[in-house]
């Protein structure tokens, strides 16, 4: 499998982050219905790509506990949001929290993929690492989220999404193909 197929997940949720923070930012009322199904439809590819990849690393020996969580956590997000679309809406200050907590459970996966890449060897490790670190951090931001508004915490939302997602790319990028 080339190298585009065995990180295709990491690209997807990338491209999301990105799409995802550029609505929250242009059109925050109508970030509504239809940003909470994609992103569900996100997790549920992710969910499945990252549980193909836990297993796969399951049936070779290797450490896949991680992995399988994160995905059981991304399939059963997707899930949610397809189905219960409105109430995740409604919900979107409780939501934010959840958000955090998701933005840390990546982290910490980064955070486990660093690991990976420097025990193998592979160029820019420091980077994945920063990016997790920046990733867990944005987490507790948006988790404890002072902001006593929904509005601003979509603002903020959206700009750590780009953020987020074009620093991941920039890693991606640079410890993959360079």
């Amino acid at each position: 499998m080339s190298k585009f197929g065995r990180y295709l997940a990491i690209i997807v949720f990338i491209f999301f982050e990105v799409y995802a923070g550029v609505r929250l930012l242009t059109a925050p009322v109508d970030f509504s219905n239809s940003a909470v199904v994609t992103f569900g439809i996100v997790m549920l590819l992710v969910g499945a790509i990252s549980l193909y990849w836990a297993l796969t690393l399951k049936s070779k020996g290797m450490p896949f506990q991680l992995g399988l969580v994160c995905a059981i956590i991304n399939l059963i997000l997707g899930i949610i949001c397809i189905f219960w679309s409105q109430s995740v809406v409604n919900a979107f200050p409780v939501f934010a929290v959840f958000f955090g907590i998701a933005m840390i459970v990546m982290g910490v996966n980064k955070l486990g993929d660093y690991f990976i890449l420097k025990a193998n060897g592979l160029p820019h490790p420091m980077l994945w690492m920063i990016g997790a670190v920046l990733t867990i951090i944005l987490g507790v931001v948006v988790m404890l989220n002072p902001f006593g508004a929904v509005e601003t915490a979509i603002t903020v939302s959206g700009y750590m999404l780009i953020f987020s997602g074009v620093f991941d790319l920039f890693v991606f990028i640079f410890s993959f193909f360079m």
